[in-house]
């Protein structure tokens, strides 16, 4: 009996990443995510796999490459419940392990960028300067509070920032 578990086990394992740069339906069996949104390939959303069928599995979103106009948004297939918004990365290594407990998609944890600016400083002396600011990795439930992500930028225009979204556990 255990043999046979065991083999299931090495047939389900995924030695391999998958790095799309479209928008992309996983399957349960994608694991990891390396998607890359540029200017070349816009912006695009992930959908994750059905929750009921990706039931104690957790999957790794890493984008290789992404910005505030280029973003990587990550949706369920409307079939979680209470999935309250779907999850926007705009930065290269910014994170979101997901974990499905067969009815609900849970957000183990967004990680954003060593030395990225999150938020656009409310007000300057120096219009040109935006100042960089802490980051808040999770909001409660309900509370529409998440991370702000833009780059720091010597520009008297200000590129429009996203917001991260993490339901509370």
């Amino acid at each position: 009996m255990l043999e046979d578990k065991a083999r299931q086990h090495d047939q389900q394992v995924v030695d391999k990443y998958h790095d799309p740069v479209a928008a992309y339906t996983m399957t349960t069996r994608d694991y990891v995510m390396r998607p890359s949104a540029n200017n070349i390939t816009g912006a695009f959303i992930l959908t994750l796999p059905p929750v009921a069928e990706a039931k104690g599995r957790f999957y790794s979103i890493l984008p290789r490459d992404a910005d505030v106009v280029n973003t990587i948004t990550i949706t369920d297939q409307n079939d979680s419940e209470c999935w309250i918004e779907d999850i926007v990365l705009a930065a290269p290594c910014q994170a979101a392990l997901m974990y499905s407990d067969g009815l609900f998609w849970h957000a183990m944890g967004l990680q954003a960028r060593p030395g990225l600016a999150t938020t656009v400083a409310p007000e300057t002396e120096n219009p040109t300067t935006v100042a960089p600011t802490t980051l808040a990795t999770s909001a409660a439930p309900g509370t529409g509070q998440g991370t702000t992500v833009a780059p720091t930028t010597t520009l008297t225009t200000v590129a429009p920032t996203t917001t991260l979204t993490t339901p509370a556990p």
